[in-house]
């Protein structure tokens, strides 16, 4: 079986240019494939196919364009890698109504998980609640409705993707099955070797919410304003709402980089950051730290941020160390071309079995 011969779609929703990225390093390799999005994310990225549908305020003409829509692709691709908990068909009580369809046409289904899709924000504002001394109970980690499309998923997809150890504890059939987040280390090159603070003395500190609440940002902010406070020469500088073209000279500004406190395990904001040679503020569950035991990332959680933060400000040869480890460190997990690969080899033995 030559997967050359096959027709690779990535849908339904774009999440971080990742399908992009993956797609695009697929054809590069010489695969046919091809990443399509119903609805278009607000930082910029493009995908091959934008059908919008979100956009369209006619329910029949929104599920009239999602059926045609999954029609064609059922008769064009062979493997469907489908992002954000989602599949070609998703409405309200038939949900997934595409997943058996697809199997029973032969198709290779394959669900990839990467957060919130599964975690519900409920979650986070336990966590940030606790954090903060609130004796409140724990809810569950998902609601019924991600609980009820994992069921259907864990049904008919032949393998479930997670992104990172932590989405283990929701999908235990996953295990081993780690698919991390890619960059483009072409892209994710620093063209500033050095950031201002060395001329003008003023330690900029980067962090990327994509949700505050699920960050921990107003921890990070607490952090450094008291280093502020004991005089510091400190800024932070928050990247929120930015077109993703604008970021890397935004992370090139940096001395640090904080990406979130609360959860348990870092994400693209980290990535990308180690990639241009930042050292980088995370916090990591002591549970989880075994998946990647040579990680450079320096474990932060609102009870020691300060200190943490503090630590680095005060040692310019730690954070080069960092850096550079940083910098390998993304080489040897997140390259694109090695994540495409372990997709290509999970393709491959689905054939198999």
């Amino acid at each position: 079986m030559d997967l050359k011969q096959k027709k690779i779609l990535f849908a339904p929703h774009e999440i971080g240019g990742q399908m992009q990225l993956m797609v695009e390093e697929l054809r590069r390799k010489g695969y046919f494939a091809t990443a399509a999005t119903y609805s278009q994310e607000w930082f910029g990225h493009i995908n091959d196919i934008h059908l919008n549908i979100n956009k369209v305020k006619s329910r029949f003409k929104k599920h009239s364009l999602t059926i045609l829509f999954t029609l064609w692709a059922a008769q064009n691709f062979d493997i469907f890698h489908f992002f954000w908990g989602s599949s070609l068909y998703g409405f309200g009580p038939f949900r997934h109504l595409d997943l058996p369809w697809l199997r029973r046409m032969g198709k290779k289904v394959f669900v990839h998980y990467r957060g919130i899709e599964l975690i519900d924000l409920a979650y986070f504002d336990y966590l940030r609640a606790r954090t903060a001394g609130d004796d409140i109970p724990e809810p569950a980690m998902s609601r019924p409705e991600q609980l009820q499309s994992f069921a259907r998923f864990r049904r008919y997809a032949h393998k479930m993707l997670v992104s990172e150890p932590d989405l283990f504890r929701v999908v235990p059939e996953a295990e081993g099955v780690m698919v991390q987040q890619a960059v483009d280390l072409a892209y994710w090159q620093p063209s500033q070797i050095y950031p201002p603070s060395r001329e003008d003395g003023i330690f900029r500190i980067a962090h990327a919410p994509s949700l505050r609440r699920k960050k921990g940002t107003e921890f990070v902010e607490q952090s450094v304003a008291e280093l502020k406070q004991a005089g510091y020469p400190i800024e932070l500088v928050l990247i929120e709402k930015v077109p993703f073209h604008q970021v890397k000279a935004l992370y090139e500004q940096a001395d640090i980089g904080i990406d979130q406190v609360l959860y348990g395990w870092y994400g693209k904001v980290s990535i990308e950051l180690m990639a241009l040679g930042r050292p980088v503020i995370c916090y990591i569950d002591d549970e989880l730290f075994p998946y990647r035991t040579d990680m450079p990332i320096v474990n932060g959680h609102p009870r020691n941020l300060t200190q943490q933060l503090k630590d680095l400000l005060d040692n310019p040869a730690r954070r080069q160390v960092l850096g550079e480890q940083g910098q390998a460190y993304v080489r040897r997990y997140h390259d694109v071309s090695a994540v495409v690969d372990q997709c290509l080899d999970l393709y491959a033995a689905s054939y198999v079995d």
